[in-house]
């Protein structure tokens, strides 16, 4: 982003209305399967040397492995970035990398695990299956149910 009119004062503010691609290259090593793109709103100002302020919303949409199922799932996040980004500033060419600041706030709204799956007894394979904890309660023949009362009592 070029903000040289922002940072001669011939512009008090810049104002953020944008959809921004972030290259795949950058999420090609993490868990997001794709990332669509993400809009940001908001507003961008200088009120003093050595303060830069980047204060935006940003939402969007990334496709991630569901935790359980391993299909690809779509997983909604939205966030705000309230932050002086002064120090980011690119010296002497009056730019502004917005897509690496994006980035660096994508990265902490990936979850740890995301699943959509609420029916379990499609989930099963040769000799296993995958059973909800109200399920451990109720079966008759689990070899934990002793161990699961102990655990209750606590």
């Amino acid at each position: 982003m070029f903000i040289k009119d922002l940072l001669d004062g011939n512009k008090t503010i810049i104002n953020i209305d944008d959809e921004i691609s972030i290259p795949k290259d950058d999420y090609q090593n993490t868990d997001i399967i794709d990332l669509k793109k993400v809009k940001i709103k908001g507003a961008l100002t200088y009120p003093s040397n050595n303060n830069l302020f980047l204060d935006i919303d940003c939402n969007g949409t990334m496709v991630l492995k569901d935790s359980i199922s391993l299909e690809p799932v779509s997983y909604q996040f939205s966030f705000k970035i309230n932050e002086n980004v002064y120090e980011k500033l690119e010296k002497d060419q009056f730019t502004l990398d917005i897509i690496s600041i994006l980035w660096e706030n994508i990265v902490l709204e990936i979850p740890i695990r995301y699943s959509e799956v609420t029916d379990y007894k499609d989930l099963t394979g040769d000799g296993w299956k995958v059973i909800s904890e109200d399920d451990i309660k109720k079966e008759t023949n689990n070899p934990f149910k002793e161990l699961l009362k102990d655990i209750e009592k606590e």
